[in-house]
């Protein structure tokens, strides 16, 4: 794997004020869209519920061109090299998925150590990173920062755009606490844009019924 240095270019009162804001957007169509951190089901596909595994970051193309995601990467709060490389080609409006298992396969691959996304249950930050061209050093895009009980079996975290602030999609493990972001009662989406409409559901759903909504 190459040595690639870190190079933040947003100032560090910048990126404080960022994390405080729960999110970063900077001049670029990439943004982290939704999180899962824990996982309490197969997600992957794989047969297997596993806590590494079955992590999952989606990412959103919201500019106006078709996309090469080799360029960019992802990380979580803990050290300074990248948990994987993206890949693919992403068009306007869409979203593309990362599974854990995709990250230790690519960690596999690179003669690293195979921690996944190492994303804390307890809280953690996730960064994208984009290669500045003509160069193997990263620069930071785009930074969400997730509280614990985002973090519960099943919940994910979703952007929504309108708002420039996260939403809780707890349909499968509803919370019923006060702090914010508050219970929406909207199932996670994987590989599909976000989606948070209608009422607050009075109980948790399947994941086996949620899955059913989108086949």
């Amino acid at each position: 794997m190459k040595n690639l240095s870190m190079k933040w270019l947003p100032s560090l009162a910048l990126v404080a004020l960022l994390l405080a804001n729960g999110a970063a957007l900077a001049q670029e169509p990439i943004i982290l869209n939704e999180i899962m951190a824990d996982p309490a089901s197969d997600w992957d596909g794989d047969g297997t519920v596993d806590f590494k595994n079955d992590e999952w970051i989606e990412v959103m193309n919201v500019g106006p061109d078709v996309i090469d995601l080799s360029t960019y990467w992802l990380r979580d709060d803990t050290g300074d090299e990248p948990h994987l490389q993206l890949h693919g080609l992403i068009a306007p409006g869409n979203v593309a998925v990362f599974y854990g298992s995709e990250a230790v396969a690519w960690q596999q691959a690179q003669g690293i150590s195979t921690v996944g996304f190492s994303l804390n249950n307890s809280g953690d930050v996730v960064r994208l990173l984009r290669t500045i061209p003509g160069s193997t050093e990263l620069e930071l895009m785009f930074v969400a920062h997730y509280e614990d009980h985002m973090a519960e079996d099943d919940r994910s975290s979703g952007f929504n755009l309108n708002l420039y602030d996260w939403e809780l999609f707890d349909a499968l493990n509803l919370y019923t606490g006060t702090l914010e972001p508050g219970s929406t009662g909207c199932v996670p989406t994987p590989g599909i844009p976000n989606m948070c409409d209608g009422p607050v559901a009075n109980e948790a759903s399947s994941f086996g019924s949620v899955k059913a909504i989108f086949r």
